[in-house]
């Protein structure tokens, strides 16, 4: 349900990083940072789909209840890039995500490029976001030009610009779903633990970047 206004900039976004690309897309790639957020639960049930199990011909299949997915909830914040995780925050509870907490995890993301990736900064940060209110405030627009980061223009409703949706977070939450955690700590560790073992899924995202 695009706007022909929504239609137009998606449009003159994608030609825009395309003259930025050029012929260098591995340059291109290896400067990108992106940032997104997600609720991680203590508990979420499995699919309908990732339930299913096999049966004999004309065996009934197991009774199944309907399980609800558990009330305790940590928003993770987690910047990365084509390299790996770079900085994962947990909102603490009872803690509101505004411009200013934002502008604080902005500084924390530059410390990480800079300890973590030797000679980023230097070649130039390429920083995609979404449109969210948090992002757009101005105390956040103004720490992530004392970031010394430039950003990718990201147009509203451009799910295809926005991988932390359909590859970060998707495999997350697949990995996760159908364990109990006991509490948020045992959950960080498995969160945390995930990405520790994932060098070869980020390598593989990497690939997808450059056949598309």
């Amino acid at each position: 349900m695009l706007t022909p206004f929504d239609k137009q900039r998606r449009l003159q976004t994608s030609k825009d990083f395309l003259e930025l690309v050029g012929d260098n897309i591995d340059k291109i790639c290896d400067r990108i940072v992106t940032v997104d957020e997600t609720w991680v639960r203590q508990y979420d049930p499995e699919s309908k789909q990732e339930s299913m199990q096999w049966t004999k011909k004309g065996e009934r299949p197991p009774k199944k209840f309907k399980i609800q997915k558990s009330a305790s909830k940590l928003m993770a914040t987690i910047f990365w890039d084509c390299e790996g995780v770079l900085l994962i925050d947990y909102l603490p509870k009872g803690t509101t995500m505004n411009g200013q907490y934002y502008s604080n995890l902005l500084a924390q993301a530059r410390k990480a490029v800079v300890q973590k990736r030797r000679g980023k900064l230097s070649r130039g940060v390429l920083f995609l976001q979404d449109n969210a209110s948090v992002h757009r405030a101005r105390v956040s627009r103004q720490a992530l030009k004392n970031t010394g980061f430039s950003e990718i223009d990201h147009p509203p409703y451009s799910p295809d610009l926005a991988p932390s949706d359909y590859f970060l977070f998707s495999n997350l939450k697949k990995e996760l779903r159908g364990r109990r955690f006991v509490d948020d700590n045992q959950m960080k560790m498995a969160v945390e633990s995930h990405f520790d073992c994932k060098g070869i899924l980020f390598g593989r995202f990497e690939g997808v970047i450059h056949q598309m």
